[in-house]
């Protein structure tokens, strides 16, 4: 699930765009705080903390209504949530959820569907052969029942590995191919898997930034 912290933050700034959209001007804490359902100006006031500390809004020390975007903070319509890392292979965690999001056009992260979409990052080269590298970010878009052949995460067990492979179904078994000629197909049963997303995007950042 997306972190709940996460998710009030960016009704926030959905909030604030909306007042400079319409030409209002900018609202008050508590303004903001009530807006999202907060009924603490003092929590709300260590939500907006936050969004300041990462770029996404300037604040002008001692005005009530002194909060505004910045050019990240606009661009935040088209940012998702990045929920942890996924196994281009094997051994690795259950996705752990993070409070880190990334940015990327609002194109990518609508869905027609009206399905949820988020973030994760690779770790590992068993996906190569996709053009799916270590480092790089799937969108993920909720599918609990992708079509054969799909680029799916997947969750093995009772939560204990998360992987990303090509799903393909023989009865009550399903066949997780990886992408590279140096790892083997996983043949699990069909019910110690849960298929948590489809991949409907790969970003691949710059390497710079690892």
């Amino acid at each position: 699930m997306v972190p709940e912290n996460w998710k009030v933050r960016m009704e926030m700034l959905r909030r604030l765009a909306r007042a400079g959209a319409r030409g209002e001007g900018p609202p008050s804490v508590r303004e903001v705080g009530e807006a999202v359902g907060l009924k603490s100006s003092q929590t709300a006031y260590k939500h907006l903390k936050k969004l300041e500390e990462a770029g996404y809004i300037e604040r002008e020390g001692g005005r009530a209504r002194g909060i505004r975007l910045t050019e990240k903070g606009w661009e935040a319509a088209g940012e998702m949530p990045l929920l942890g890392k996924i196994a281009a292979g094997r051994g690795l965690e259950a996705v752990t959820v993070g409070d880190e999001a990334y940015s990327l056009a609002a194109e990518l992260v609508g869905s027609r569907s009206g399905r949820r979409r988020y973030l994760l990052r690779v770790v590992g080269q068993s996906m190569i052969g996709a053009h799916i590298a270590d480092g790089d970010l799937l969108v993920v878009e909720e599918d609990e029942d992708p079509p054969e052949g799909a680029v799916v995460a997947a969750l093995i067990g009772d939560g204990e590995e998360v992987t990303v492979k090509r799903l393909y179904r023989e009865g009550d078994l399903l066949r997780l191919r990886p992408e590279n000629g140096d790892h083997e197909d996983l043949v699990v049963p069909a019910e110690d898997v849960t298929i948590q997303g489809r991949v409907v995007y790969v970003v691949h950042p710059p390497r710079s930034r690892y």
